[in-house]
């Protein structure tokens, strides 16, 4: 039996005069996040209207290698870029206890300095 990846998913929308800009942050992000181990893919979809949107999945082989990520600067640009939402973005962990929201990363990366 193969057991289910871990996954990111995270969304938000911007002006739409700066979806420009993001989409070409989130893209440089993607070929990092592609290039990582325990990395089994990355999609990102965009919205565009008065406001884009973004949708972006990450996709991970095992909860460790999300954690990593999650400690990571890759992970702290993305955060950033979140920050130029519109409204709250969304973000949820799919492990495999169950689904988590944004406490999820705040309680990895507070731990940071911590070894597992």
């Amino acid at each position: 039996m193969v057991s289910p990846h871990i996954r990111m998913i995270a969304e938000w929308s911007v002006p739409g005069g700066e979806m420009s800009a993001i989409n070409t942050a989130l893209q440089s992000l993607m070929v990092a996040t592609r290039a990582a181990p325990g990395c089994v893919g990355c999609r990102l979809s965009t919205q565009l209207g008065e406001r884009a949107g973004f949708h972006y999945e990450e996709e991970w082989r095992t909860e460790d290698d999300l954690i990593l990520q999650i400690r990571s600067g890759r992970f702290a640009r993305l955060a950033h870029l979140m920050e130029s939402a519109m409204e709250h973005p969304r973000i949820e962990f799919e492990l495999p206890g169950g689904t988590r929201g944004k406490e999820y990363a705040e309680e990895i990366r507070g731990r940071q300095g911590e070894v597992s």
